[in-house]
């Protein structure tokens, strides 16, 4: 089972995304993809692992090549968070640079892995396509990635949901 939770920043999706896989109980694990080391981005991670304590989840660390995840699953529920993150990890963490088109195969190839070792697979993401603002190339093709990706995703979806300001609804 794959479910894709969408929305804007600050909409609500991871929330809504933790309280999907805490209904499904079982084995929990939470797959954080955003990298630590710049002071926002760890005040936003400290919130998230605030927000879990208490809970069943297994945190899992991974900023890029989740596929190597997988072999840490075996059932449970894995909620990936989140496909934003993991897209801007893989596309401008390498040392060489790599198409959009082929860094989107490998993060599929890791969504496929994970999928087939859980019995389900939570993944948010966001929306960064919808502001009309042409940016310079390098941020066109990491907004064409995530376009990318979450069409794909949502083509393997069981169920895609849209939250805006904290009310999800059912797209697929």
């Amino acid at each position: 089972m794959l479910e894709l939770v969408y929305g804007g920043a600050a909409s609500g999706k991871s929330e809504y995304a933790e309280a999907r896989a805490l209904k499904r109980g079982g084995e929990l694990y939470y797959l954080a993809t955003m990298q630590r080391g710049s002071g926002s981005g760890d005040e936003r991670i400290e919130r998230h692992v605030r927000r879990r304590e208490g809970t069943a989840f297994i945190t899992i660390e991974r900023d890029r090549d989740i596929a190597s995840v997988s072999e840490q699953i075996r059932g449970g529920t894995v909620l990936l968070e989140c496909l934003t993150n993991l897209a801007a990890n893989e596309l401008f963490s390498g040392k060489e640079k790599c198409p959009a088109e082929d860094v989107c195969r490998r993060i599929m190839s890791g969504i496929d892995a994970i999928k087939e070792s859980a019995d389900a697979l939570i993944i948010v993401s966001g929306n960064v396509t919808q502001d009309g603002v042409i940016y310079e190339e390098q941020t066109m093709e990491y907004i064409r990635l995530l376009a990318m990706l979450n069409r794909k995703t949502a083509d393997r979806a069981d169920a895609v949901y849209e939250v805006v300001c904290g009310c999800p609804k059912r797209l697929a």
